[in-house]
């Protein structure tokens, strides 16, 4: 799905060099009733993804710090209020600012990569859990479904991005 989307939105990029998200590419070529359900859809998406991101956010954050349990719903409206805050301040500012913590989780990525190899290398033990053979009944059947739902909306997640970058194509210029 990820592919699919990605090429549409090359030729959209290639069709629209001064920016043209689903709403302008929509209203130019199937009409207003088009922009207005391309329109709402993205609205619906940006905000699940908030939704979803913070409330994943306060659960890594509560998980590490247990003490926070019973402050989770006023972190996450604080969260929610900062986000609202920084986008409001212009795109170079929030960029700037929501750069932090991306180039943050790219370093710890290649930490752990790092850590890995180094312990790969000199020889120290790699520990994997033994696959086991899993025979699924009755609510298993029913995990087994949730969870690849939720592997679905996650992949979906990560489709939203997409739509960004072909709305924001002057900034993206060479």
């Amino acid at each position: 799905l990820l592919l699919i989307l990605t090429v549409s939105y090359r030729q959209t990029i290639h069709a629209y060099p001064s920016g043209g998200g689903a709403y302008l590419v929509a209203k130019d070529n199937l009409g207003e009733l088009a922009a207005q359900t391309a329109g709402a859809s993205l609205l619906t998406d940006y905000i699940l993804t908030v939704a979803v991101s913070v409330s994943a956010g306060v659960s890594a954050i509560i998980s590490a710090f247990p003490g926070l349990e019973a402050h989770r719903i006023l972190l996450a409206e604080g969260i929610i209020a900062f986000i609202a805050m920084m986008n409001l301040r212009g795109v170079k500012e929030s960029g700037f600012i929501f750069s932090l913590p991306t180039y943050g989780f790219v370093l710890c990525i290649l930490g752990l990569l790092a850590k890995g190899f180094w312990n790969a290398a000199t020889g120290q033990e790699v520990a994997v859990a033994p696959a086991a053979a899993v025979q699924l009944e009755g609510t298993s059947r029913l995990a087994a479904v949730w969870l690849l739902a939720r592997a679905y909306s996650a992949g979906c997640t990560a489709l939203t991005g997409v739509e960004a970058i072909s709305n924001g194509v002057p900034a993206f210029r060479k």
